[in-house]
């Protein structure tokens, strides 16, 4: 198939606004837990919202679990760094979402932050994109790869254990936002990798192993779910759960193809995008925000 820019990027914005949208819905409406939780134990005690709250999540969670069609629908016409190019901008409509939607106050720095992760992950695509051949990442050699991803995995659940115990919730926020950021990051790349691998590209798999990798990509994409929503329900919170998400989801692989790409060579580019995705999380949400007391 021919390479098709407008269309992936289409799809990416699609995307990301789903994405986003999705996890505000599910911090919104994770309520549900504690109604779910007072009914078992057949307390008196009123819950606000009555069922609003439970469809809001319900919708949160169809949403966050029906994006794969689009990086699907989006890689046999592209690459996934031009797909995953405009993640940042789905952090804009989540903002406006929060300020027009949710009435939260949005304060200027995390404006300016919103205004450094967009540009940030512009850079990241671009660079990946103008680097063509050398950065076929379909060719990694996947043991060391998966060895890799499976040691960030023990360390970031003891992060996740270490936090928990801390009971802070900006800790808490970016535990469990690192470790989801990190395994969405892998379900496009291992998608990819299943509808390329030993055949031409297509929307599906053209045999067994690529079949079998293409399909640990939806476990994966659950987990990253999962993680989420454990996150949320320990009362984290998105405007900074997500800015942590977004980014482990664009950072995360840039030291996978650093490590086990040798062509591959970060160079003062992919420096100004990290810094200013890196700068931009801050801004948003990890310095100077005071906790709202919990019940």
């Amino acid at each position: 198939m021919t390479t098709n820019i407008p269309l992936v990027l289409l799809l990416g914005t699609i995307s990301t606004i789903q994405t986003h949208l999705a996890k505000a819905l599910e911090r919104q409406g994770i309520e549900v837990f504690e109604q779910l939780r007072a009914r078992i134990q057949k307390s008196d005690q009123p819950v606000d919202g009555g069922l609003k709250k439970p469809v809001i999540y319900t919708v949160g969670v169809v949403l966050n679990n029906t994006l794969f069609i689009w990086s699907i629908l989006a890689q046999p016409y592209g690459p996934p760094a031009l797909f995953s190019s405009v993640f940042g901008v789905g952090l804009v409509f989540l903002m406006v979402y929060a300020a027009t939607v949710m009435k939260e106050r949005i304060l200027p720095r995390e404006i300016l932050g919103a205004m450094a992760i967009v540009p940030g992950t512009l850079i990241i695509g671009y660079e990946n994109i103008a680097r063509g051949a050398t950065l076929d990442r379909f060719t990694m050699n996947l043991l060391p790869f998966f060895l890799a991803v499976l040691l960030w995995v023990v360390i970031g659940l003891a992060f996740i254990i270490y936090a928990s115990r801390s009971r802070n919730l900006r800790l808490i926020a970016v535990a469990f936002g690192q470790l989801a950021g990190g395994l969405g990051s892998l379900e496009p790349f291992l998608k990819g990798v299943g509808q390329n691998y030993g055949g031409p590209s297509g929307i599906l798999p053209s045999n067994v192993l690529g079949g079998a990798i293409f399909a640990s990509s939806f476990v994966i994409g659950f987990l990253a779910f999962l993680v989420t929503q454990i996150g949320f329900a320990k009362k984290a919170r998105a405007s900074l759960l997500v800015p942590v998400y977004n980014v482990t989801y664009i950072g995360l692989p840039v030291l996978w193809q650093t490590l086990l790409l040798p062509a591959y060579q970060p160079t003062r580019l992919t420096g100004l995008g990290l810094g200013l995705i890196l700068f931009g999380a801050v801004a948003v949400g990890a310095v100077g925000r005071r906790e709202r007391p919990e019940s």
